[in-house]
């Protein structure tokens, strides 16, 4: 991980008009800037770059933030990564600092698999530039495919030669884990023990993640060997799982965030010829049927798609499979067939780049028109054929979500089948309370599963701080969202208010006067016992806590979007970017609510909520083990009843507190 110092030096030199000019023209607009936002088809500048407040935003999409976030969402990087761009950008070395014992074990095995399949990719290319064999085979096999040798080293391709253990030899030289080899299925062990190359005598089609690192890898063997595949592809592994790549996404990203559109094709030969003629976003679902993850990875990009395929059978199929699985997703869906016998290899090695682009324009159809061809030409016009051709356009119809697009292809399709709107439109609503149906009862399932694994009885509550040490040994509650509830509004506070000094707070220690955030921590310290927090705000607080005892005056919302923790950076970076559209009288009123008294009611009301919403948590439980016991058990039904009781007092309490008694900053909670 990295160390906070260096993040703190680079994000400090790190000026958000120098970062996104590097992207972006600007234009000066008094002493800020405005752009063309990359993040949706602008037409006028709506990207608002502020150099006194060194955020971005866009006014039309709500896109924007740091100079380390916007990096994050243009080029696609985590946050390390942003970082460490940076670092380069601005000639600070990146430093990584000391990591624990879990975290240091879980980076080195990863890293242990990314330097293996990084070494296997070097041998390959070197094979396929420098081997004799490689030369005269594969380079020469992708020179008559059409590649050129700048694609070839652009999308690292290479070769394994004929040896049975031509990578083996070099890991052994290199000091290279043969086991790893082999947990990567690079290698493979013999029925002697020995272990041997596994994709001997193929063309190498290496598989980058979409931040650059070889995940994967396929292999074409260029001779017809029985009972052999022509295609071969890494197993499954901690780095690599076929359903979630995309082929060429990697290199494609940012063309497709700049096309505003990702063209989506089967193989890798297909990626390789139209990138190389100039059809840069494009990637490929290499052999396997479009999946929910990988439309999920375009969808970061762009809504817009257009599945091109072959206009065999086998094309029109996976077709008609992607337009569902994007319908799901909300994507806009093209279909696009290319002439008979041709591909997107062959189309692209034969056309040019304009002849490409007019096809595109003059042959690509909306998703769902398409189907309908399809369907009509396969089930006939008789009424048996028209009942079949609308139920199965009225289940795609029900995958989106937006009512006026629903509506209007329900209109095109009425028209078009001659069926009243209404009965179509019954039938979708029908379709779509079915799955919705359908997914309460797998989120219900799963909810009872949990409720049926054995859990200790939560503590009371108690609005007042424990005395001596907080027991850790109780269990947290689980839950889904990557903050509790009303824990959101707490962060918010603490950016805009952790560090207003309240002088009459007294701690739950004895001490008098506090800033918010050792008010807030003080606060929810009992609701931390019984496991009321999420991991993410624990986190938070004990880096505010640590942090603020060193520096009095940090800046809450600057620390909170440099931490390395990207659900904290997140929720932060979003929360600071947005205050941008805020109004000057908005910012009157956080310069008057500034004043500690008002500052400590804030506060207040947003942690009694929190442990409101923990109470009757609590109450349901209670509730639902009363209903659940033996009622001949008198002496649990009372110990229930009591605790009940407790229970509900405390609500009420907090509840009154929240309604309609004044807050004070000596006590929590009012009697």
């Amino acid at each position: 991980m990295i160390d906070e110092r260096t993040i703190n030096q680079i994000l400090d030199r790190a000026e958000i008009a120098d970062v996104v000019g590097d992207f972006l023209t600007l234009h000066r607009k008094g002493k800020d800037f405005v752009a063309l936002c990359p993040f949706h088809d602008d037409r006028t500048p709506s990207m608002h770059i502020s150099t006194s407040k060194n955020i971005c935003k866009c006014f039309a999409c709500g896109e924007g933030g740091t100079p380390v976030s916007f990096v994050m969402k243009h080029e696609h990087l985590s946050f390390p990564e942003a970082v460490k761009y940076l670092g380069r950008k601005y000639g600070i070395e990146v430093v990584e600092r000391e990591l624990t014992p879990e975290q240091m074990e879980r980076k080195s095995q990863r890293e242990k698999l990314i330097n293996a399949n990084a070494f296997a990719r070097d041998e390959f290319v070197n094979a396929i530039h420098q081997g004799a064999e490689g030369r005269r085979i594969g380079l020469a096999y992708f020179r008559e495919r059409g590649i050129t040798d700048e694609t070839i080293k652009e999308f690292e391709l290479g070769y394994s030669p004929s040896d049975w253990d031509y990578l083996v030899k070099r890991a052994e030289e290199r000091g290279i884990d043969l086991e790893t080899l082999e947990e990567l299925g690079l290698i493979m062990k013999t029925k002697k023990g020995d272990y041997i190359d596994r994709y001997r005598e193929r063309v190498i089609f290496p598989i980058h993640s979409s931040s650059g690192n070889v995940v994967g890898f396929g292999g074409r063997i260029l001779k017809h060997v029985e009972h052999v595949g022509k295609y071969i592809n890494s197993p499954a592994s901690e780095l690599y799982d076929k359903s979630n790549e995309l082929y060429g996404l990697f290199f494609a990203k940012r063309h497709i965030s700049k096309e505003d559109k990702c063209i989506v094709i089967e193989g890798y030969m297909d990626v390789l010829s139209m990138y190389q003629k100039g059809i840069k976003n494009v990637v490929a679902s290499s052999g396997t049927a479009l999946t929910a993850t990988q439309v999920q990875h375009i969808k970061r990009l762009t809504s817009n798609v257009t599945l091109l395929f072959d206009a065999d059978g086998a094309g029109i199929k996976a077709a008609l499979r992607g337009l569902d699985v994007c319908l799901a997703k909300d994507m806009k869906v093209n279909v696009l067939l290319l002439p008979d016998g041709e591909d997107p290899d062959s189309f692209a090695q034969t056309h040019t780049l304009e002849d490409i682009e007019t096809y595109i324009e003059a042959h690509e159809e909306d998703g769902l028109f398409f189907k309908i061809r399809m369907l009509e030409a396969e089930h006939g016009n008789t009424p048996q054929g028209k009942a079949t051709v609308i139920e199965e356009l009225a289940q795609s119809i029900a995958f989106i979500e937006d009512q006026i697009t629903r509506e209007l292809y329900l209109g095109e399709l009425s028209a078009k089948m001659e069926v009243t709107l209404e009965a179509l439109t019954q039938r979708v609503s029908q379709i779509r309370e079915r799955r919705h149906q359908e997914e309460l009862r797998a989120r219900q399932k799963v909810v009872v599963t949990q409720q049926m694994a054995p859990q200790n009885e939560l503590p009371n509550l108690s609005t007042k701080a424990p005395s001596g040490q907080v027991q850790s040994n109780v269990p947290r509650v689980k839950v889904k969202h990557p903050f509790a509830p009303y824990e959101l509004p707490l962060m918010h506070d603490l950016i805009d208010y952790g560090t207003t000094f309240i002088s009459d707070y007294q701690m739950a220690s004895g001490q008098i006067g506090a800033n918010g955030i050792e008010v807030v921590y003080d606060t929810t310290l009992d609701i931390r016992a019984v496991g009321g927090l999420s991991d993410n705000f624990q986190l938070m607080l004990d880096v505010l806590m640590e942090a603020q005892e060193k520096n009095p005056e940090l800046e809450v919302g600057k620390l909170l979007t440099r931490m390395e923790n990207e659900t904290i950076f997140k929720y932060a970076d979003d929360y600071v970017t947005n205050k941008l559209q805020l109004s000057p009288i908005h910012d009157k009123y956080v310069t008057e609510l500034a004043e500690e008294e008002e500052v400590v009611k804030l506060l207040m009301r947003d942690v009694l909520s929190l442990k409101l919403h923990k109470v009757e948590e609590q109450v349901k439980s209670v509730l639902k083990e009363i209903s659940q016991v033996d009622q001949s058990d008198e002496e649990k039904l009372r110990e229930l009843m009591q605790q009940l009781s407790e229970h509900n007092e405390l609500k009420k309490n907090i509840s009154r507190m929240l309604g309609d008694r004044p807050f004070s900053s000596k006590n929590k909670l009012l009697n």
